[in-house]
């Protein structure tokens, strides 16, 4: 019996020691996420360079797409890997898309990025849209930075101009000569080439009426004015008294939208002229009434003497 008993114990005591030599520590989920290395994080985005519509009354805003591919190291325990996105325009606003999650099914994903330019930019300003971002694994701590993708950000020129005249309205007599003094102010956001019309020309000038313009094209740097001078000369016709109101329309259009085929202002402006007094071919205007008011005296002589 006691036998039995000293041979049962040493089987058990080698059972033990056996088992004792199979253990093995298991890691935490977190520690073999960790172990496993960093994934490969690629961002790309559809579009190489995007253009601004800044004019006033447009939105400014523009809009670009992408895909963000990732490769995971093979591991069990990892379940997912989540790519947080970063996006910076040098200070406009832009808007941040969601956290993506990928697995082993998952590969790859689109973004949406928007970025507001803000309206009246001018054209000379370029901008760059950059996308990067942060990967982690979860469940883990792992983690660290994607390279970014940028993009280019470029500027419409819009054309826009305003005209005034400090005096758009002159009272003179028949037979003068004046000049008028037209601002030219460019509101558009580049340089622009504005062109100066006269619409009504050709009437005016088989009415008797001189009109020249100091030039009828003008270049105007971005947010400046040019002055453009209206010569005009009122026509000499036999006329006992005249007292009457003409136009002379302006039309300013830019000359490089057209050759370009862009959409552009066109401003039409009106220089108005009171023609008041006589008109008297060959006689000037004073020598006129001197002339008309001797014989007024004269008649008015005669016909008291023949009432007499």
């Amino acid at each position: 019996m006691t036998g039995k008993m000293a041979f049962r114990a040493s089987i058990f005591l080698m059972l033990v020691l056996l088992m004792g030599t199979m253990f093995v520590y298991l890691p935490k989920e977190k520690d073999t996420a960790e172990a496993v290395g960093a994934p490969a994080v690629r961002i790309e985005i559809d579009q190489t360079k995007q253009t601004a519509y800044v004019a006033p009354g447009q939105d400014g805003v523009v809009t670009f797409t992408g895909t963000v591919t990732a490769t995971i190291p093979w591991s069990p325990n990892i379940q997912f890997l989540v790519v947080t996105l970063q996006a910076d325009a040098g200070g406009w606003p832009v808007s941040i898309p969601p956290a993506l999650t990928f697995n082993k099914a998952t590969k790859q994903q689109g973004f949406k990025v928007s970025v507001q330019v803000p309206v009246e930019t001018s054209q000379k300003t370029q901008g760059q849209l950059s996308v990067s971002g942060r990967w982690r694994y979860s469940p883990g701590t792992l983690g660290g930075t994607i390279d970014p993708a940028t993009a280019i950000i470029v500027i419409k020129q819009y054309y826009q101009f305003s005209v005034g005249c400090e005096k758009p309205y002159i009272q003179v007599g028949p037979g003068s000569s004046l000049g008028f003094k037209i601002r030219l102010i460019n509101e558009g956001n580049a340089a622009d080439q504005l062109r100066v019309e006269v619409l009504n020309l050709d009437r005016l000038a088989s009415k008797g009426w001189t009109i020249q313009l100091s030039q009828d094209k003008f270049s105007v740097p971005e947010k400046q004015e040019k002055v453009l001078t209206v010569s005009v000369t009122t026509p000499v016709k036999w006329n006992i008294w005249k007292n009457e109101v003409d136009t002379i329309r302006l039309r300013i259009i830019s000359a490089q939208a057209e050759r370009l085929g862009d959409i552009s202002d066109i401003a039409d402006y009106s220089l108005y002229i009171r023609q008041r007094g006589f008109s008297i071919p060959g006689y000037e205007p004073v020598l006129a009434v001197m002339a008309l008011t001797l014989l007024a005296v004269v008649l008015v002589g005669f016909a008291r003497r023949k009432r007499i």
